[in-house]
């Protein structure tokens, strides 16, 4: 019977679809790192939420031969070292998609309608406030999408279709997308000169890991909005900062930062942006899919079949 490790715990949907094909289980247990190096000496596959997984554990891992992440992201787990290792690691990498894309233009509108200074002020009891607003409609604005992959492509669909706005894309590895009514450039600074919106959907990687610096965020075009619902070490935290009190950006929605919880920030006080708790992909529904894939992947690993969503190439 092969024992599956779950330290943070998971939906319903993957656990029964685990049991129901004989998997011994073991959910919730200390995610610290002598923790999990005692927890994963038996485990023959283990599912990975938000914790981190370095070398050293994946090493205590002696009968460890899979890895499902619970999402997409695997920033938080030694993939090449589990390569080394033979240990496949896999993901789900549309369980989320549609939730992050929802997110992100419900964002957009939050930010272009001053909602969150809206309610602040009338439970204040503020009523000048309605005096004093100044809102833009975002119908005809231009939106600029930084990475273009599967959530990108989602977020254009949504708000040309329903919002009537404009698009600019910018992707990392490529400009050639089979999608009509998006304007592909190859110069990310075409982008930040034009957006009213500079939306990352982007990785982090050694390339992408604070390349949203303050020289970046100067050639935004004066008064537009920062969104980033992608990974929290792809921005600078104290250059949006700095920009922002300068007054050159209107306002930023965050919902990942490079240390999280996010804590002591300046960023806790500021009006013109809307936090929140790297919750963008979670919604019941992807929180069934990310669960489920995360457990049919390890599933297809564990029985000899070829994983639908590989991350890496282990070695035999």
């Amino acid at each position: 019977m092969y024992k599956i490790l779950i330290p943070e715990d998971i939906a319903q949907s993957g656990k029964q679809y685990l049991t129901d094909r004989g998997y011994e289980l073991r959910v919730g247990v200390p995610t610290d790192v002598e923790s999990l190096k005692r927890e994963i000496e038996d485990a023959d596959g283990l599912i990975v939420r938000n914790a981190r997984y370095p070398k050293e554990v994946l090493e205590a891992g002696k009968r460890l031969k899979v890895i499902g992440r619970h999402g997409t992201g695997v920033d938080n787990i030694a993939v090449k070292e589990a390569e080394l290792l033979g240990i496949q690691v896999v993901n789900g990498p549309t369980a989320n998609i549609n939730a992050v894309a929802e997110y992100t233009v419900g964002l957009i509108l939050a930010l272009s309608c001053g909602l969150v200074q809206a309610d602040r002020k009338t439970r204040a009891k503020d009523w000048t406030y309605r005096l004093s607003m100044e809102r833009y409609e975002i119908k005809g604005k231009t939106l600029g999408l930084v990475g273009f992959g599967r959530i990108g492509q989602l977020v254009a669909d949504k708000v040309i279709s329903a919002l009537g706005m404009d698009v600019i894309a910018y992707d990392i590895h490529s400009n050639a997308h089979p999608l009509s009514g998006i304007r592909f450039t190859g110069c990310l600074d075409e982008i930040l000169y034009e957006a009213d919106f500079v939306s990352l959907h982007i990785p982090s990687t050694p390339e992408t890991r604070g390349m949203f610096d303050y020289q970046l965020f100067s050639m935004m075009k004066k008064g537009a909005y920062f969104i980033n619902c992608a990974r929290g070490d792809v921005y600078v935290e104290e250059d949006l900062v700095r920009i922002l009190k300068e007054g050159h950006l209107s306002g930023a929605a965050l919902d990942v930062y490079s240390q999280e919880p996010l804590k002591d920030s300046p960023l806790l006080s500021m009006e013109q942006v809307i936090l929140s708790q790297h919750n963008s992909g979670l919604s019941e529904e992807s929180k069934d899919r990310m669960s489920l894939y995360a457990a049919m992947g390890v599933d297809e690993v564990l029985t000899g079949r070829t994983p639908a969503w590989p991350v890496n190439k282990p070695q035999k």
